[in-house]
């Protein structure tokens, strides 16, 4: 496969989120929803489960408001 100049530069781009408690939460039960449904059509779960697995190690921190 072939990436364009723009996919590469949004692919190396840095997001980051800010969830409290009931967000992150809801956030890995969708996610891991979504997943549960890809494994009952036979369909690849290799990108959700990256994405699950890098929400599940993202490391906590405080912020001041």
């Amino acid at each position: 496969m072939m990436w364009s100049k723009e996919a590469i530069a949004l692919k190396r781009e840095k997001r980051y989120l800010y969830l409290d408690d009931f967000e992150y939460r809801l956030a890995v039960a969708g996610i891991n929803h979504f997943r549960n449904q890809l494994i009952q059509t036979g369909k690849p779960t290799e990108d959700v489960d990256a994405l699950l697995l890098k929400l599940l190690r993202a490391p906590m921190r405080k912020i001041k408001h």
